[in-house]
């Protein structure tokens, strides 16, 4: 065999080696480039789990993310609820009265109104507007009489009066 020919040969081979490497960094380029994107439950999910973790501030952005990317997702309105809970720790009870009130706006049939509602009425409380969180509580009372809220409920407006 001719010392030409190998030569031939083996540029050919490092020539696909090297196409293969260049491929290879393409390609670990683009994903790290790729933000990892969460699915709307481990968002979500992510939120919850930082939330119950303390760390409300980061909940929020990944409760608001959440909302921002998927409004009409089916736990859009856990998300607002859970939004309004990062402000009510925080004592940043206007802002909580806000988010618990879309909930109960855009939301009527879903299973976290009640919750919003007497979150709502204790932010209101807070606030020091005590007619505001007897009118909610009230309001609670009559609209979901057999929700677990509406035992609180009760309780909170002996509490008030």
């Amino acid at each position: 065999v001719c010392s030409s020919d190998l030569l031939t040969a083996l540029e050919g081979r490092t020539g696909k080696i090297e196409k293969s490497f260049d491929d290879l960094d393409k390609k670990t380029a683009e994903s790290a480039s790729k933000q990892v994107e969460l699915s709307p439950e481990a968002l979500y999910q992510q939120g919850l789990n930082t939330f119950k973790g303390g760390n409300s501030q980061k909940a929020r952005e990944s409760f608001s993310k959440f909302i921002e990317q998927y409004p009409n997702h089916e736990l859009a309105a856990n998300a607002h609820y859970w939004l309004g809970e990062t402000y009510y720790t925080e004592k940043i009870y206007d802002q909580a009265v806000l988010e618990f009130e879309k909930v109960i706006k855009n939301y009527p049939g879903k299973e976290k109104v009640p919750a919003a509602m007497l979150k709502q009425a204790m932010a209101f409380k807070a606030l020091g507007d005590v007619t505001s969180a007897k009118y909610v509580l009230n309001k609670l009372l009559v609209s979901h009489p057999h929700s677990d809220e509406a035992a609180t409920a009760k309780a909170r407006l002996k509490e008030l009066k």
